[in-house]
């Protein structure tokens, strides 16, 4: 994962066990989901253990990660996907508090199927923030090449209209 391509460009190495060739935000689609998945068994084992308030807490921010992806690949602007991915990252953030708690508590050994879900998240989050960093480069790039499209049609119309400094000198 060192060397950072863009959201949308492939990566150039393995990540996670993935395909060289694989899109970063489809890895973390992928990855987002099977940890939603890991999420949903260990708040039930969590309410089953009458941690029905910690568990819902749980459930919300750990399924909320996909939820926000998905809603970021629809988004109608750059803009709205970073949004959504930067929410995605906050919600990571609480649910790697979360697992660090179960650990302190003991909920989760270091034995059981959830141990490896600290390291999921921390992986998702490190995705997430170069996602987050290719998308806010791309929107500065988007920003500027807006910026000398609107200038050259401003230069443009002006040299039309024979407004420009030349023109009233050559008059």
């Amino acid at each position: 994962m060192s060397s950072v391509l863009g959201s949308e460009k492939y990566t150039g190495g393995t990540i996670r066990g993935h395909d060289v060739k694989t899109k970063r935000t489809d890895i973390l689609k992928k990855e987002a989901r099977a940890f939603a998945c890991s999420v949903v068994k260990l708040s039930r084992k969590l309410r089953n253990e009458k941690e029905s308030i910690l568990a819902a807490q749980f459930l919300r921010s750990g399924t909320s990660i996909g939820a926000n992806l998905a809603e970021g690949r629809n988004s109608q602007t750059r803009g709205d996907r970073l949004a959504k991915h930067f929410i995605a990252l906050k919600e990571a953030g609480e649910t790697l508090y979360w697992l660090e708690l179960f650990s302190d508590l003991k909920i989760i050994s270091p034995k059981s199927e959830f141990s490896s879900m600290l390291d999921d998240c921390e992986a998702i989050m490190s995705l997430l923030k170069e996602v987050i960093s290719c998308d806010r480069a791309a929107k500065k790039r988007e920003e500027r090449r807006m910026e000398t499209m609107k200038r050259l049609r401003r230069d443009s119309a002006q040299q039309e209209d024979g407004s420009d400094l030349d023109s009233r000198y050559l008059k």
